[in-house]
């Protein structure tokens, strides 16, 4: 009888012990600058990569791709270059090493989905100077080397889409086609990829530059923006969850502020959203191209193209902030502390119980070499 009353005891222990450990809740983060991204072979410092590839495989980051601007700024007639080079890189007690080892992608490429699998990192779709990629792909570490392996294509060639996974199964969500953002919501068995993409159940809109998290069988997907052909894009608050087990989209508690191009990860019953891009210049840009666009007057139209790069030019860069969202009480918060620079149009991965944001653009055409780690403090 003794032994089962300690068993019983040692029992409940246990089980609260958990629910403790389950109810703690990430309260700030500690940011430090783990190491850079190396200058392309013609370059003789980094300028950084924004729309690269981050990822984890092997306990290895990857970070491949990407764009930059190497000569002008895109308002002083600079041309965006992109980039094929992959950096592999592995923790150190002191940030991160590069290895010293050279791969390439197959292609150019910038602005793909991306979602790092226990079986390697799935690239799908992105762009580069030749357009729209339809392609997807899987990079691996094995042996000692990279292997890139085909995917089934998607359905049509697609930029700043997202990309997440449950179980064996991945999710992709919005993107840009030639026609502009997309609702669509595909999928791919990993176990059975001769099946290709399916369509499921569209998104409640069209979207491109969403984050797309999971939390068990709970999708999310987190503002995002939309071009609107002859006016300023619509920047989303909005925040979707699909239910796996109730496959359909149902509308959550909205973001504080719009945000388009952030990055984020999923934290147990927390999700985290890194910077962004709230749209003020972003629309005030817009509204002077739509304004070049229709004067007729060439003169008139040189001092618009004048203004427009004096406001590309003084960008005051993008939020800092970290946002917090309690899943089980549907409710958003900001973490105390500001990271030490908004970043947009890159990837936040789980890299060794760190977060790792690889580059990315700080303002306006400007990328940084930076690469971002996050160390969570939590409390009860």
């Amino acid at each position: 009888m003794k032994k089962l009353f300690l068993y019983l005891i040692f029992l409940l222990t246990a089980i609260s012990f958990s629910k403790l450990q389950a109810q703690q809740h990430i309260q700030t983060i500690g940011w430090n600058v783990v190491a850079k991204i190396p200058p392309a072979p013609i370059q003789s410092q980094s300028i950084g990569l924004a729309g690269a590839i981050t990822g984890s495989h092997q306990h290895l980051l990857f970070i491949a791709g990407g764009t930059n601007f190497p000569d002008k700024m895109p308002w002083e007639g600079g041309k965006k270059k992109y980039y094929d080079d992959i950096f592999i890189y592995r923790k150190m007690a002191r940030g991160l090493a590069l290895r010293p080892y050279q791969a390439k992608l197959p292609f150019h490429l910038a602005y793909a989905a991306v979602c790092s699998t226990p079986g390697g990192i799935v690239i799908a779709g992105g762009e580069n100077e030749t357009g729209l990629s339809q392609k997807a792909f899987i990079m691996q570490w094995e042996n000692g080397k990279v292997t890139l392996n085909s995917l089934p294509d998607l359905p049509e060639g697609l930029t700043n889409a997202a990309l997440t996974l449950v179980g064996d199964i991945l999710y992709l969500a919005g993107g840009e086609t030639t026609g502009g953002a997309t609702d669509q919501f595909l999928t791919l068995d990993l176990k059975n990829t001769a099946a290709g993409w399916k369509k499921l159940i569209n998104l409640p809109q069209p979207v491109s530059h969403t984050v797309l998290l999971t939390a068990g069988t709970k999708i999310f997907a987190i503002g995002g923006r939309k071009g609107n052909s002859g006016d300023t894009s619509t920047i989303y608050k909005n925040v979707w969850m699909f239910d796996i087990k109730n496959p359909v989209w149902k509308a959550k508690t909205s973001l504080p502020v719009p945000l388009s191009a952030a990055c984020g990860v999923s934290a147990q019953q927390e999700l985290l959203v890194f910077s962004g891009d709230e749209g003020k210049t972003f629309h005030q840009v817009e509204r002077l191209i739509g304004e070049i666009n229709r004067e007729k007057d060439e003169e008139r139209k040189a001092k618009l193209n004048q203004s427009k790069a004096v406001i590309q030019a003084a960008h005051p860069g993008f939020s800092r902030k970290v946002l917090k969202y309690d899943i089980a009480h549907n409710v958003w918060t900001a973490i105390p502390g500001a990271m030490p620079y908004g970043t947009v149009t890159t990837q936040a991965v789980w890299f060794e119980n760190e977060i790792i944001i690889a580059g990315g653009e700080i303002k306006a055409g400007v990328r940084t070499p930076k690469i971002l780690s996050g160390k969570i403090k939590t409390a009860k």
